[in-house]
């Protein structure tokens, strides 16, 4: 029972820090990231001139920035969520914004900082990515940050897709009536999507080519007469893990929350456009214009209805391409490494 009172009052203590985790965050500023880079890369080069590490000046130019962005970018969004708390404090959607507020407050993202920062902690250590030496333990706490960061990055994608869909599925809203894509809160939210599609893809696409520049190629052989996969690695099942794991959470995932974004709010607007039209209609139907012979009046309200209709129904990054880009880039850093693994 002293057990388990103790593991508990331990789960409770690293909830309570993962609920800080957001909060703390936000006090980052440019001069914190200034003191990691210089700090960072300075002790980093210092540790391997003892004990180097092959392609270690490339991982530092890939994880550094990273983190940075990472962070930077999880920052915007929790500023983001609180501007639309704000915003929408008089409306009847204000439930929502308490509703995105009580999730990064919440510890949901506790369950994949322990899985996936535990998994790929071990991979690298178990395949032989890093030694047990001063590098090596730099290394190691590169990529506890940099699992840090991405977890709670996509968590906080989504946390985002949960509230389009809370929005998207309310029943009274306050928006502009005649161009509901302009509505200042849907613009918000919009571009707080816009700019974690384009961040975390550019993070998905390091964190690619970061396992990409790790395997060596004697790690798995590929021969076609006959068919087969040969894994060669000290530790295949983690290996294998270790690869299925980052395919589904970047090349799969990652799209996947793109798509899902773009849909939620076209559907949002689409609500909105059809609560605009369904009002003027039953104006229309009140005043009874027909029957009293004022077609000119009817007219009018059929042009507005018409002009709502066609007003824009798509986020303004629809066109945004950098998500497609580096999700092919992505694929195509797995064929590359698939392809030098093939034997005659």
């Amino acid at each position: 029972m002293h057990l388990h009172a103790k593991t508990s009052a331990v789960s409770a203590h690293i909830a309570n820090v993962v609920r800080g985790l957001y909060a703390s965050i936000t006090r980052l500023d440019p001069r914190h990231a200034v003191i990691f880079i210089v700090t960072s890369f300075g002790v980093g080069q210092a540790v391997n001139r003892f004990a180097p590490l092959n392609r270690f000046l490339q991982y530092q130019l890939l994880f550094i920035p990273a983190i940075v962005i990472a962070f930077a970018e999880i920052k915007i969004f929790v500023a983001s969520v609180g501007k639309y708390k704000a915003m929408i404090a008089a409306h009847p959607t204000r439930d929502t914004g308490t509703y995105i507020a009580g999730l990064l407050q919440s510890y949901w993202a506790l369950p994949g900082l322990l899985t996936v920062g535990s998994l790929y902690i071990y991979a690298t250590i178990s395949l032989k990515y890093i030694a047990l030496n001063p590098t090596g333990y730099y290394a190691l706490v590169m990529i506890g940050l940099v699992m840090l960061s991405a977890i709670l990055g996509q968590t906080c994608y989504v946390y985002y897709l949960l509230l389009l869909y809370r929005v998207a599925a309310s029943e009274t809203f306050k928006y502009n009536f005649y161009f509901p894509a302009r509505t200042d809160w849907v613009q918000l939210l919009t571009r707080t999507g816009a700019r974690l599609s384009n961040a975390f893809f550019v993070l998905g696409f390091i964190y690619t080519l970061v396992f990409f520049l790790n395997m060596p190629n004697s790690y798995i052989t590929i021969s076609l007469h006959p068919w087969r996969i040969v894994l060669a690695t000290p530790n295949n099942v983690a290996f294998v893990v270790s690869w299925i794991t980052i395919f589904i959470i970047i090349i799969l995932a990652f799209p996947a929350y793109a798509w899902l974004k773009a849909r939620y709010l076209r559907i949002l607007i689409r609500r909105l456009k059809d609560i605009s039209i369904g009002e003027i209609e039953l104006l229309i139907t009140e005043g009874n214009f027909r029957s009293k012979g004022d077609v000119d009046a009817e007219l009018k309200y059929y042009q507005l209805m018409t002009n709502i209709e066609n007003s824009s129904s798509e986020a303004s990054d629809a066109s945004n391409i950098l998500p497609v880009a580096l999700t092919i880039c992505s694929i195509a850093v797995h064929l590359i490494k698939i392809s030098e693994s093939f034997s005659p």
